[in-house]
Formats: structure tokens, C-alpha cells, sequence
């Protein structure tokens, strides 16, 4: 099991989005040993629990956390645990005994407040279909485009319908993804008349050249690691 502890100076955060990072432990039968540390990507709607299922944490823990964001990271297969205090090593060695209590969350409120104007939806250009396709270079020739709503988790496939094209592919995919909802665009490059078009519907794109899957061109941009093309 991976967990991760929403921490503050070394002690346990009594509001997950607003920490300084997150603590990680693995913890195989019994044995608890540290796996590092995450500082925080920033905190805005859908961003964390994907984020974290990006590093394959199956566990969080934290003093509080807004009812929306706990059901998110359910949905991604993470549990949570909250109304937790104190040191954040002791927290996951208690947890690893069964002896950690529980309790309501620290943190109340409704609704999650974007603090960076971050998308909701992420497109990123794709060899294939899902998150564990590769990521592809090109725009405008990008075979598919996956496209991720932060929010739910979920995403959708679409093939390229101007992969083909004989000329003018660029801007006829800009249109196209921005018909689907995109608001932020992950790709290796972009020519000159598709970031214009990107730029005048009001779309981000991002660079991500790294080789990797549709996943890792999505945490590095929830990382804040992918520079701006436009």
C-alpha cells in the first residue's frame, strides 16, 4: 500500500488541498518505510486525486477535505482518512497497528474555488486510445486525441478526423478539440497557424516531448512541468 499524508512542516494538514506537500510511505505487511515527497501542484478542482493516482497511492490522510474532492478520489480507488492530527510519521505507524482515530473533517465548505484558472478538460495528442497510449508529438497529424475531464476522472477518445487532411490540419484540429470542450492542450508542437487558431479560442497548449504514455504527459502538467507553447 502507498499512502500519502497531507503535511505541513512534518505534522498532518488540517486541509488537504492547502498543504505544503504530501509525505509518502509504503507500507507491506506491517512494514512502513518513507517513499519520498510530493510538494503540492496547487489546489483547484479534480487536480489532486488525479495527481496522486498519477503517483499510485492507494491511501490519503488529513485533517480535512471537501465532501466533492473525498467522492474523486474514490472514484480513482483512493481511500481517505480524515479528522487526523499530529505527527505524520506517527499517523501512518499508528495506521499500520489499527490504532489510528478518526473523525470528522477540520475543513467545511461546499464547493472547491480554482486558484490558478487551470481547465477542466485536458486534451493530449495520442498514438492510441486511453491514458496508457502513447503520447503523441504532432497536432494537427495526431492520430487520436484523448481528452480528460479533471473533474470526474473520466476521459474520451476521439480519432483525428483531419489526420489526413491535405493542408490546413492545424486549425481544423483546433476546432475540432475545442468542439469536444478542451481547455488546455498537451502536445510536442505546434505550427504557427494552429496556435493562432489555439490562442484565439482561448485554449492553452502545453509542450510535453518526454516519450512517455498520455498519463505522464497529465502529471507532469498537474506537476507544473510542461512549458507553454502559446
Amino acid at each position: 500500500m502507498k499512502i500519502a499524508v497531507a503535511v505541513n512542516d512534518g505534522m498532518v494538514s488540517e486541509h488537504f488541498g492547502h498543504c505544503q506537500g504530501y509525505a509518502l510511505y509504503h507500507d507491506e505487511e506491517g512494514e512502513v518505510r518513507p517513499a519520498g515527497f510530493l510538494e503540492s501542484p496547487g489546489h483547484e478542482p479534480g487536480k489532486l486525486p488525479l495527481f496522486l493516482a498519477a503517483h499510485d497511492v492507494n491511501l490519503v490522510i488529513a485533517g480535512g477535505m471537501g465532501p466533492r474532492a473525498v467522492e474523486l478520489f474514490r472514484q480513482n480507488g483512493i481511500e481517505v482518512l480524515l479528522g487526523v492530527g499530529g505527527d505524520a510519521d506517527d499517523a501512518v505507524a499508528r495506521h499500520s497497528a489499527g490504532t489510528l482515530e478518526t473523525g470528522d473533517s477540520t475543513c467545511h465548505h461546499s464547493e472547491e474555488v480554482p486558484i490558478d484558472g487551470g481547465g477542466r478538460y485536458i486534451c493530449v495528442t495520442s498514438q492510441g486510445e486511453g491514458m496508457t497510449a502513447d503520447a503523441e508529438d504532432r497536432f494537427g497529424r495526431s492520430p487520436y486525441f484523448v481528452i480528460l475531464d479533471l473533474e470526474t476522472g473520466r476521459t474520451a477518445n476521439f480519432k483525428n478526423p483531419v489526420a489526413d487532411a491535405s493542408g490546413g490540419a492545424g486549425p481544423r484540429a483546433v476546432q475540432f478539440i475545442a468542439d469536444q470542450g478542451a481547455d488546455v492542450v498537451i502536445t510536442g508542437q505546434l505550427g504557427d497557424k494552429a496556435n493562432d487558431a489555439m490562442s484565439s479560442s482561448g485554449i492553452k497548449a502545453y509542450s510535453y516531448k518526454e516519450g512517455g504514455k498520455v498519463s505522464d504527459a497529465v502529471r507532469r502538467y498537474l506537476e507544473g512541468g510542461l512549458e507553454p507553447l502559446n
